[in-house]
C-alpha cells in the first residue's frame, strides 16, 4: 500500500449504519498510568472548556480512561472499545494519549474532516520518538518522526510499514496506517472489526513476511485496511508528544545559526561514476552558492566527463587514477580559498558550509563534516569528508608529505582522510563541525548498493593500512 495504490482501497460496500446514536457525540478514550504528562491534563482542560462553549460533543459523549495494568496496552485498548460499544452511544471515540497536547478544537477539526463511510478513521499530525543509535555515552540519539506509514515492499523484498518522510502540509492525506496518539474512529469501524475478527481490535498481528509483531495500533490499521476502511491523516491538526531525549553538544549547534559562509569553496569530486552525477550536483548547488564543482576525470573516462559536464559541473582531464593522485591534481588546478574532499556518493544537506566555516573561523584549516553514518565520525573522532584552507595546503601541505600537496599519493584508495586528519590534529589545526551534514550514502550504512569502485577500496584496505600506520609511526618519531 504506497500512496500511489491507496485510492483502490476505498470501500467497494458503505460502512453499517448505526441506529439509535447520539449523533455527532464523541466519548473521549485513554489508558493511563499512575502519571499523566502536564501537557495533557492542560489540553484536555481547554478541550472541555471549548465543548462546553461550543458543541459540546464531548458532554454528549463522554470519556472512558482505562489504567493500563498487567494486561498491557493492547488489552487495555480493547477494554476501552468493549465499554465504548456496549455502554456509550455516541458516534465517534476519540483516543488521545496521556502525553499529547493539542488544541482545544481539536476534535471539532477532526469531526470536520472525517466521515463515518469515506474517512471513518481521521488521525491529528503526531510524532514519535525513535531512537537511532546509541551516542557512546550511554544514552541514544533520537529523533522526531511522523507517525503517517505506508505499507510497501522494503529492501528485502519482504512488506512492512515505512514512513512517509515527505507528507504535505495541512492537508487530508490517505495512509496504510498511524499511532492511536490521536485519532478519531468512527463506531462502524470497531462493529465491523468485531464482525469480521471478535472484539480483538487491537491485539497485535505478526507481519507475515519477517514473523515480527506489530504495534497495537498499526495492528489496528492492519485489519481495517484488511477489511478496505480507509486511514487518514489530517497534517493541518498539530500535536505535541512529551518524550524523554538525550541532550548533547550535537543538539545545541543544532539550534544554532551560524553566520553565513563567506569563503568561495572547490568541491573536488573524482568522476568514477554515472551513477550518482544528477543528485550529487543537485544537492550541492541547492546547498551554496559559493560552491563550485570540479570533477576529475581520468584518462579513459569519457562518458563519466560528459555526464558531469552536462550536469553542470567543471571537469579537469588528469592523468592519476586514484583518489588522492585526482585531489591533488584538483587542488592544482582550482584556486578558491577552500577545497572540500568528498567522493560523489554524498548528498549535502542545508547549511553545511555554512557550519563548517563557522567553526573554522581563522584558527582551523582541516574542517570535519558529519558523514551521518560512520561511528567514528558521528562521534566527532574523525572524518571522511573534508574542508581544507588552500593556504595551509600552500605553506604546509594536508598530508605529511610537505607544502602543495593534498593528499599523500602512496595510498591505493583508502586512508587518505585518516593521515590528513591525524597531520591536523598534530599540527592543532583540526575541528569537527558535527552539524555540517554531508551524507555518506555509503552501503556499509545500508544506504547505497555496492559496486566495482567500493570493491576496489575493500581490496586496498590492509595494504593502505599498513602504509597509513607506518607513516604515523615515522612522522611520530622522538
Amino acid at each position: 500500500m504506497t500512496a500511489e495504490s491507496l485510492p483502490e482501497l476505498l470501500p467497494v460496500d458503505p460502512l453499517p449504519a448505526t441506529d439509535e446514536l447520539v449523533d455527532g457525540a464523541v466519548t473521549v478514550a485513554y489508558v493511563h498510568s499512575n502519571e499523566v504528562a502536564y501537557s495533557w491534563h492542560h489540553s484536555l482542560i481547554e478541550l472541555l472548556g471549548h465543548d462546553i462553549a461550543s458543541d459540546g460533543r464531548l458532554m454528549r459523549g463522554g470519556w472512558i480512561g482505562i489504567r493500563c495494568g498487567t494486561d498491557g496496552l493492547p488489552q487495555s485498548r480493547n477494554k476501552a472499545v468493549k465499554i465504548f460499544l456496549d455502554e456509550r452511544d455516541a458516534e465517534w471515540l476519540f483516543w488521545i494519549d496521556t502525553d499529547m497536547g493539542f488544541e482545544p478544537d481539536i476534535i471539532d477539526r477532526l469531526v470536520e474532516a472525517a466521515d463515518p463511510v469515506k474517512r471513518p478513521i481521521v488521525g491529528a499530525l503526531c510524532f514519535s520518538n525513535r531512537e537511532d543509535r546509541a551516542d557512546g555515552l550511554g544514552g541514544w540519539r533520537t529523533r522526531p518522526t511522523p507517525t503517517i506509514f505506508d505499507w510497501v515492499k522494503l529492501d528485502n523484498e519482504q512488506m512492512g510499514f515505512t514512513i512517509r518522510w515527505g507528507y504535505p502540509g495541512n492537508t487530508l492525506v490517505r495512509c496504510a496506517g498511524t499511532g492511536a496518539a490521536a485519532v478519531l474512529v468512527h463506531r462502524s469501524v470497531f462493529v465491523r472489526m468485531q464482525e469480521q475478527y471478535g472484539p480483538v481490535w487491537y491485539d497485535r498481528v505478526p507481519n507475515t513476511s519477517t514473523g515480527q509483531l506489530v504495534s497495537e495500533d498499526l495492528s489496528f490499521c492492519l485489519r481495517a485496511g484488511a477489511m478496505n476502511i480507509p486511514v487518514h491523516v489530517h497534517t493541518g491538526v498539530p500535536t505535541s508528544h512529551f518524550k524523554p531525549i538525550w541532550l548533547a553538544e550535537t543538539d545545541y549547534l543544532r539550534q544554532m545559526v551560524p553566520p553565513p559562509a563567506t569563503g568561495r569553496t572547490a568541491i573536488i569530486v573524482p568522476a568514477m561514476r554515472t551513477t550518482n552525477v544528477s543528485r550529487f550536483m543537485a544537492s550541492a548547488r541547492a546547498s551554496s552558492g559559493l560552491v563550485s564543482v570540479y570533477a576529475v576525470a581520468g584518462p579513459r573516462e569519457d562518458v563519466q566527463a560528459e555526464l558531469w559536464a552536462q550536469a553542470g559541473a567543471q571537469v579537469l582531464r588528469g592523468p592519476g587514477l586514484t583518489f588522492a593522485e585526482r585531489m591533488n591534481f584538483g587542488y592544482r588546478n582550482t584556486d578558491e580559498p577552500w577545497i572540500f574532499v568528498t567522493g560523489d556518493d554524498v548528498r549535502f544537506r542545508t547549511g553545511w558550509l555554512d557550519q563548517a566555516q563557522a567553526v573554522a573561523g581563522d584558527r582551523y584549516d582541516v574542517v570535519g563534516t558529519n558523514d551521518l553514518g560512520n561511528p567514528r565520525v558521528m562521534a566527532g573522532e574523525h572524518a571522511t569528508h573534508l574542508l581544507v584552507r588552500r593556504r595551509y595546503i600552500d605553506q604546509i601541505g594536508a598530508s605529511w608529505d610537505g607544502p602543495k600537496i593534498l593528499a599523500h599519493e602512496g595510498y591505493r584508495h583508502m586512508f587518505v582522510d585518516d593521515e590528513i586528519v591525524q597531520a591536523a590534529k598534530d599540527r592543532d589545526v583540526w575541528a569537527m563541525a558535527i552539524d555540517s551534514q554531508v551524507e555518506h550514502l555509503h552501503p556499509a550504512w545500508g544506504k547505497g548498493e555496492s559496486d566495482d569502485i567500493y570493491a576496489v577500496g575493500q581490496e586496498s584496505f590492509d595494504s593502505d593500512r599498513d602504509i597509513y600506520l607506518m607513516r604515523v609511526k615515522a612522522n611520530h618519531a622522538s
